[in-house]
């Protein structure tokens, strides 16, 4: 088995994509986002992934967010090393409660959610009737806050515009079709 690196040191996450894993301590939850270097007021993804993890109050949880080589996290083996390694090991804990011993197991929101349009579409191959639509743009729901502080609107803020239908497989195939019309597969 490879050498898996120790999570939280500049060599585990130099030389290669990167996937940034939330753990929240109130839901006992893991969650997968794809890297993100930027302001972290900029980082439309984790503050919709935050949106949920609050209380009834509106306090938010607490929680951890882990950067991991996306080679490491997509072997399963080292996968659950990762899992062991970033939950202490101490103890089987809940998922010893598990029967099916996947209590830890995480969740990639935006991917299913991606999958249930493209699934609802009828799995399109030549074009999709909303991709890249303003109903498909992620946003975080922020708005009130953001007048409040006299910041404008996320529609309009400053840095990525992030889609739903980034992690969806008809996305590969509208990057491919824009590159032809580019002539960047011409040789």
């Amino acid at each position: 088995m490879a050498e898996i690196p120790l999570i939280g040191t500049r060599e585990a996450t130099v030389g290669g994509p990167i996937v940034r894993l939330l753990r929240c301590m109130v839901c006992n939850s893991w969650e997968e986002l794809p890297d993100y270097e930027g302001p972290s007021n900029l980082d439309h993804l984790l503050e919709i992934t935050l949106e949920k993890h609050k209380f009834p109050s509106g306090e938010p949880h607490v929680g951890k967010l882990f950067k991991v080589p996306e080679q490491t996290w997509q072997n399963k083996e080292q996968r659950k090393a990762v899992l062991d390694q970033l939950g202490g090991k101490a103890s089987a804990g809940l998922d010893a409660l598990d029967p099916d011993h996947n209590f830890y197991d995480t969740k990639s929101q935006f991917a299913e959610d991606a999958m249930s349009c493209y699934e609802r579409h009828n799995r399109p191959q030549v074009g999709c009737t909303d991709y890249q639509s303003p109903e498909k743009r992620l946003l975080p729901n922020t708005a009130k806050e953001r007048k409040s502080l006299g910041i404008e609107s996320p529609e309009n803020a400053p840095g990525p515009k992030v889609y739903l239908c980034s992690f969806c497989p008809f996305h590969s195939v509208a990057v491919t079709n824009d590159r032809m019309k580019q002539g960047l597969y011409n040789a």
